[in-house]
C-alpha cells in the first residue's frame, strides 16, 4: 500500500506491479506541479498545442516545454502516431499521479474535464456548463474517450448506451440521462420511401449504409448485423447500387429522434424501428457520483434534454433520486 501526496490530500491506492527501474528513476524527483501534467494530459487530450493553451490559458511555448517535461519525469516518451499523442514506457506512476490529481480537483473544486461524442455537443454542451473544461467533443468511437476517462485524464464523459460501458466495470458507472429510440434515416426522394408502410427491413438491406467504424458500438452493431442493417452485411441484389455516381444520396443513416436534424432538413425517418434501445448517458468514477459537481452536472443536462424533449418525439428524459439509473442499458 502507497500514500501519494500532492497538496493537501493524500490518497491511499494499491498499485499493479511496477518496474523496477521506473520507480527508481522517478522516486528521487517527487511528484509534478499541476502546469506540468496539466500540459502532458492536455496534449493527448486535446490533441494540439492550440487547445490546450487556449483551455487552460498558457502560450504553446510553455505547453510544448511542460509537457515534454513531465513525460520526462516520470521516464516516459511522447509520441504522435494520426493525429493522436500517446505515451511510450510504463505509465504506472504516471497514472498513480492522474489520480492525485484529479482528487485534487475534484476536492477543491477546481474545474473539470468534460468529454462527449460529437452528436452530444450541440444538444447537450452548449454552453459548456460551469465549473468544466470542455474536450473535442468530436469523438465518434468509445475506445479513446473511454481510455482517457479511465486513466483520469478527464473527469466525466457524455456518450451514449448501451456501448456506453461494460455490464460489469468495477470503477465507472453510467449514469442514463434518456430513453430513445434508434431511426433508420434517408434523404427526402429516396427510393425507400415508395415502399411507406409496407418497408421491411429485409428493403432496407438492400442499399448502402453510413459506414460507421467496426467495433466502435458493439451492441449497437450486433442488433445491425443481425437485420442486415450494417455497411458490411449489405449488398447490392436486384437493385444494384455499386459504381452509381449518387451513392451518397442512396446512403441509409442512423439516428435518434434528437440527433435527425443534425442531418439537415432533407432527411427522414423511416417508418421502422430498430430493436434496441439507446439514450444519452454520463460516465464518471464511482467515488464522484454523488458530489456536488456532479449532481450539478446531471441536474443541467437533464434540465436541457428536458427542453429538447418538447421540441422532438420519443424523448424519455430519465429521472431518479439521486442520479436515476446507474447501469447501462442491455440490447433485447
Amino acid at each position: 500500500m502507497h500514500k501519494v501526496k500532492f497538496a493537501e490530500h493524500v490518497v491511499t491506492a494499491t498499485p499493479p506491479p511496477i518496474n523496477k527501474g521506473i520507480v527508481e528513476g522517478v522516486s528521487s524527483k517527487g511528484v509534478v506541479g499541476v502546469e506540468l501534467l496539466e500540459a502532458l494530459d492536455g496534449l493527448i487530450w486535446l490533441r494540439t498545442g492550440h487547445q490546450v493553451a487556449a483551455r487552460f490559458n498558457l502560450n504553446q511555448s510553455t505547453v510544448s516545454r511542460n509537457s515534454k517535461k513531465c513525460a520526462e519525469e516520470f521516464c516516459l516518451s511522447l509520441v504522435r502516431r494520426q493525429s493522436e499523442w500517446s505515451l511510450e514506457g510504463d505509465p504506472t506512476l504516471l497514472n498513480l499521479e492522474r489520480y492525485v490529481h484529479q482528487v485534487s480537483r475534484w476536492r477543491e473544486n477546481k474545474p473539470l474535464r468534460l468529454e462527449a461524442q460529437h452528436w452530444s455537443a450541440p444538444l447537450l454542451c452548449a454552453p459548456i456548463p460551469n465549473g468544466w473544461i470542455a474536450g473535442c467533443l468530436n469523438y465518434l468511437e468509445y475506445e479513446r474517450p473511454l481510455k482517457l476517462l479511465k486513466e483520469r485524464v478527464i473527469d466525466a464523459w457524455i456518450t451514449s448506451y448501451p456501448d456506453a460501458l461494460s455490464d460489469d466495470d468495477p470503477d465507472f458507472t453510467a449514469i442514463r440521462l434518456s430513453r430513445l429510440p434508434l431511426l433508420l434515416v434517408v434523404q427526402e426522394g429516396h427510393p425507400l420511401l415508395k415502399l411507406g408502410n409496407q418497408m421491411t427491413f429485409e428493403d432496407v438491406a438492400r442499399f448502402p449504409f453510413l459506414p460507421l467504424p467496426s467495433g466502435s458500438f458493439p451492441k449497437v452493431q450486433n442488433v445491425l448485423e443481425k437485420l442486415g442493417l450494417w455497411h458490411k452485411t449489405s449488398g447490392p441484389t436486384e437493385f444494384d447500387w455499386r459504381g452509381r455516381s449518387d451513392i451518397e444520396d442512396l446512403m441509409v443513416g442512423f439516428a435518434t429522434p434528437l440527433t435527425l436534424p443534425l442531418y439537415g432538413e432533407s432527411f427522414v425517418a423511416l417508418p421502422l424501428q430498430v430493436p434496441v434501445e439507446v439514450g444519452d448517458a454520463l460516465v464518471v468514477a464511482k467515488e464522484w457520483v454523488d458530489t456536488p459537481q456532479m449532481h450539478q452536472l446531471v441536474s443541467l443536462l437533464r434540465s436541457r434534454l428536458e427542453i429538447l424533449a418538447k421540441e422532438a418525439w420519443g424523448v424519455e428524459v430519465l429521472q431518479g433520486s439521486p442520479l436515476g439509473e446507474h447501469f447501462p442499458a442491455l440490447t433485447n
